[in-house]
């Protein structure tokens, strides 16, 4: 069976407008099997996180997806009380690397810039952007199942809370965090002041085979 990943409109401002973007990946129905497109990875040299700083992103995504009642997700309809993720250094990773990219490019969108700021697509020698699973698997991430991604940006998003209740008030993306097939999470913020939104947020989401 041929690899699917749905292709996700997750992309999201706040403090500017919320919407949908192209592009991404999403959970969609894994293959039955998964091997990596990235022969020899090379991950991105993101800061340590303190665990308390990790406790602080898994309490902000797993309060919403272990919520009593469930959640609804608007025109994706209702989500059960979902398991809670796990934190991934892998997910991180590459988390850190497009947060990275979007603020130091000042670039907004799940493909990468294409730019030195685009670790994967420097390293891989891509000779364009990079892609969600394409950073997922530099990063160490791979024999995966399914993975997604969430992005969020704003002029004063400055606390894991905020960038978790924006995409929760948007349908793909609380979706994403609702998804029972999701296992792990890596999430990471980079502030650029100079830059068009100042702070952006990633989330990486995984489950391995």
């Amino acid at each position: 069976m041929g690899e699917i990943i749905r292709k996700m409109s997750i992309a999201l401002t706040v403090a500017l407008f919320i919407g949908c973007g192209g592009g991404g990946g999403g959970g969609g129905t894994p293959p039955t099997s998964q091997s990596s497109s990235i022969t020899t990875p090379d991950p991105a040299h993101a800061p340590s996180l303190d665990q308390a700083t990790i406790d602080r992103y898994l309490k902000a995504i797993n309060d919403e997806r272990t919520k009593a009642g469930g959640q609804d997700c608007g025109v994706h309809g209702h989500f059960d009380p979902a398991p809670p993720l796990t934190w991934s250094d892998e997910l991180y990773y590459a988390a850190y690397e497009h947060s990275y990219d979007m603020a130091k490019s000042d670039w907004w969108g799940h493909d990468g810039s294409g730019t030195d700021n685009d670790w994967t697509a420097k390293v891989q020698n891509l000779g364009r952007g990079s892609t969600v699973r394409e950073r997922i698997e530099n990063n160490n991430y791979t024999n995966w199942r399914t993975i997604g991604e969430n992005i969020a940006g704003g002029t004063v998003m400055d606390t894991p809370e905020e960038a978790v209740d924006g995409w929760m008030n948007s349908p793909d993306h609380c979706k994403n965090i609702m998804n029972p097939n999701f296992k792990e999470v890596g999430m990471a913020v980079v502030q650029e002041p100079t830059s068009s939104l100042n702070y952006y947020w990633t989330q990486d989401f995984g489950a391995k085979w």
